[in-house]
């Protein structure tokens, strides 16, 4: 990071090779259109829910897991008179859900004519929901356990945002059995996850503006 706005600094190496790596990973599962993608989210849309359970199975049987958990799943009611609460739930839906990027547009664009996208506009929420809901007894059992290995409450480990999923639960799978393997498995899942999302999206883009493009002649 530079001292300011005006101060351009130079480029990060390490971090435009890796830019350029994902993007090269992009263009090859989008290289053949749908039947490529279809293929590739087969195995991204999967794989995560089978690490997710994994890491589950492995949280909730180390020491305050428990206290995570009830953390977790006991509400501060107060805080929903916080606008900013209402505030960053709404962006993460917004992001959770990809809505309006385009991408789900472009997927149910390949739906046989009489698809019941009722049905689908119901399941996509529930399910996006009910994942995020799941993920949180992965992420707290860990922070359980962090919080008793340091001896301080669960709050006080827990953070927001990138702090959390870059920062803090790293720390947690540092502290436990087969540490290495653990971060391995956690990274390779956010880095399918990123996947994705980019694929989804970088197609829904190329939806849009193909239709703006018809709209516009």
């Amino acid at each position: 990071m530079s001292d300011g706005i005006e101060h351009m600094g130079g480029i990060s190496w390490k971090l435009s090779l890796c830019l350029l790596f994902c993007w090269v990973i992009v263009f090859l599962v989008l290289i053949k259109g749908i039947s490529s993608l279809g293929k590739v989210v087969y195995f991204s849309s999967i794989f995560p829910y089978v690490l997710l359970t994994a890491m589950f199975v492995r949280g909730v049987t180390l020491e305050g897991a428990s206290t995570g958990i009830i953390y977790y799943l006991k509400p501060d009611f107060s805080r929903l008179l916080d606008a900013k609460v209402w505030s960053q739930a709404a962006t993460q839906i917004f992001y959770s859900l990809s809505t309006c990027a385009g991408g789900l547009i472009a997927m149910s664009s390949y739906n046989k004519f009489h698809n019941n996208c009722l049905r689908d506009a119901i399941l996509v929420p529930v399910i996006n929901c009910a994942t995020s809901f799941y993920a949180g007894f992965v992420i707290f059992s860990v922070l359980g356990f962090m919080a008793v290995q340091k001896g301080v409450d669960v709050a006080d480990v827990a953070a927001s945002g990138p702090g959390l999923v870059f920062v803090v639960y790293p720390e947690g799978l540092t502290q436990m059995p087969i540490a290495p393997l653990w971060s391995v498995l956690f990274f390779f899942m956010l880095v399918t996850l990123g996947f994705s999302s980019q694929v989804s999206n970088r197609r829904g883009n190329r939806y849009n503006r193909i239709a703006s493009q018809r709209l516009a002649n």
